[in-house]
Protein backbone atom coordinates (compact mmCIF):
# COMPACT_ATOMS: atom_id res chain seq x y z
CA UNK A 1 0.00 0.00 0.00
CA UNK A 2 1.53 3.33 -0.86
CA UNK A 3 1.15 5.91 2.10
CA UNK A 4 -1.35 8.68 0.84
CA UNK A 5 -0.40 11.34 3.88
CA UNK A 6 0.10 14.89 2.02
CA UNK A 7 -1.02 13.24 -0.97
CA UNK A 8 -4.10 14.43 -3.42
CA UNK A 9 -6.18 11.35 -4.04
CA UNK A 10 -9.16 11.01 -6.99
CA UNK A 11 -10.60 7.85 -5.63
CA UNK A 12 -12.50 4.71 -7.42
CA UNK A 13 -16.10 6.53 -7.38
CA UNK A 14 -14.47 9.40 -9.11
CA UNK A 15 -14.34 10.64 -13.09
CA UNK A 16 -12.09 13.87 -13.63
CA UNK A 17 -11.95 15.51 -17.09
CA UNK A 18 -9.55 18.81 -17.81
CA UNK A 19 -6.43 19.91 -16.80
CA UNK A 20 -4.56 19.37 -13.05
CA UNK A 21 -1.45 21.05 -11.98
CA UNK A 22 0.50 21.53 -8.96
CA UNK A 23 3.38 20.19 -6.66
CA UNK A 24 1.45 17.98 -4.08
CA UNK A 25 1.77 13.79 -5.17
CA UNK A 26 -0.93 12.56 -6.66
CA UNK A 27 -2.85 9.21 -6.42
CA UNK A 28 -5.11 8.46 -8.64
CA UNK A 29 -7.69 5.42 -7.81
CA UNK A 30 -10.78 6.17 -10.14
CA UNK A 31 -10.50 7.78 -13.95
CA UNK A 32 -8.95 11.11 -15.75
CA UNK A 33 -9.28 12.58 -18.90
CA UNK A 34 -6.71 15.36 -19.40
CA UNK A 35 -3.45 16.95 -18.76
CA UNK A 36 -1.63 16.35 -15.65
CA UNK A 37 1.64 18.50 -14.70
CA UNK A 38 3.44 18.04 -11.30
CA UNK A 39 6.29 19.52 -10.53
CA UNK A 40 8.63 17.76 -8.49
CA UNK A 41 5.97 15.38 -7.46
CA UNK A 42 5.01 11.88 -8.14
CA UNK A 43 1.49 10.65 -9.93
CA UNK A 44 0.29 6.84 -9.06
CA UNK A 45 -1.87 5.28 -10.60
CA UNK A 46 -3.30 2.50 -8.70
CA UNK A 47 -4.68 -0.86 -9.59
CA UNK A 48 -8.00 0.59 -10.11
CA UNK A 49 -6.97 3.46 -12.21
CA UNK A 50 -7.52 4.30 -15.43
CA UNK A 51 -5.98 7.30 -17.29
CA UNK A 52 -6.36 8.58 -19.96
CA UNK A 53 -3.82 11.82 -20.01
CA UNK A 54 -0.59 13.43 -21.25
CA UNK A 55 1.76 13.64 -17.89
CA UNK A 56 4.57 15.23 -16.82
CA UNK A 57 5.79 14.55 -13.31
CA UNK A 58 9.18 14.16 -11.27
CA UNK A 59 7.78 10.24 -10.99
CA UNK A 60 5.18 8.13 -12.22
CA UNK A 61 4.21 4.85 -10.68
CA UNK A 62 1.31 3.37 -13.16
CA UNK A 63 -0.30 0.19 -11.81
CA UNK A 64 -4.17 0.00 -13.46
CA UNK A 65 -4.31 1.93 -17.36
CA UNK A 66 -2.89 4.31 -18.69
CA UNK A 67 -3.22 5.58 -22.32
CA UNK A 68 -0.79 8.82 -23.34
CA UNK A 69 2.60 10.51 -23.06
CA UNK A 70 4.94 10.03 -20.08
CA UNK A 71 7.34 12.65 -19.20
CA UNK A 72 9.11 12.10 -16.05
CA UNK A 73 12.20 13.87 -15.01
CA UNK A 74 12.86 11.03 -12.54
CA UNK A 75 11.87 7.52 -12.72
CA UNK A 76 8.64 5.93 -14.10
CA UNK A 77 8.12 2.46 -12.85
CA UNK A 78 5.39 0.21 -14.58
CA UNK A 79 4.27 -2.49 -11.81
CA UNK A 80 2.89 -5.84 -12.69
CA UNK A 81 -0.44 -6.22 -14.28
CA UNK A 82 0.01 -2.20 -15.56
CA UNK A 83 -0.92 -1.50 -19.49
CA UNK A 84 0.11 1.85 -21.07
CA UNK A 85 -0.79 2.12 -24.24
CA UNK A 86 1.76 5.81 -25.29
CA UNK A 87 5.23 7.33 -25.36
CA UNK A 88 7.42 7.10 -22.14
CA UNK A 89 10.43 9.63 -21.92
CA UNK A 90 12.29 9.33 -18.33
CA UNK A 91 15.82 9.47 -16.83
CA UNK A 92 14.90 5.93 -15.49
CA UNK A 93 12.51 3.32 -16.43
CA UNK A 94 11.68 -0.20 -14.43
CA UNK A 95 8.93 -2.64 -16.10
CA UNK A 96 8.20 -5.47 -13.53
CA UNK A 97 7.10 -8.73 -14.90
CA UNK A 98 3.31 -8.84 -16.34
CA UNK A 99 3.35 -5.09 -16.90
CA UNK A 100 2.12 -4.18 -20.84
CA UNK A 101 4.15 -1.03 -22.43
CA UNK A 102 2.83 -0.62 -25.94
CA UNK A 103 4.83 2.58 -27.25
CA UNK A 104 8.21 4.15 -27.46
CA UNK A 105 10.65 5.04 -25.16
CA UNK A 106 12.97 8.29 -25.31
CA UNK A 107 15.21 9.72 -21.99
CA UNK A 108 16.35 12.23 -23.73
CA UNK A 109 12.66 14.01 -24.37
CA UNK A 110 11.59 13.71 -20.21
CA UNK A 111 12.67 17.10 -19.31
CA UNK A 112 11.24 18.78 -22.82
CA UNK A 113 7.91 20.76 -22.24
CA UNK A 114 4.67 19.75 -23.87
CA UNK A 115 3.79 20.97 -26.88
CA UNK A 116 1.06 23.60 -26.94
CA UNK A 117 2.73 24.40 -23.12
CA UNK A 118 3.65 28.45 -22.08
CA UNK A 119 7.33 26.82 -21.63
CA UNK A 120 7.18 25.10 -25.13
CA UNK A 121 5.99 28.33 -26.81
CA UNK A 122 8.88 30.58 -25.58
CA UNK A 123 5.97 32.69 -23.11
CA UNK A 124 7.19 31.14 -19.56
Amino acid sequence: MIPTEGATVIGREAKFRGEISGSTDLIIDGEFDGVIRLTGAKLTVRAEGRVKATIAAQDVVIAGKLEGEIRATGRVELRDGSVVLGDVCAKSLSIEDGATLRGGVDPTRAAEPFPGSPAHDGKA
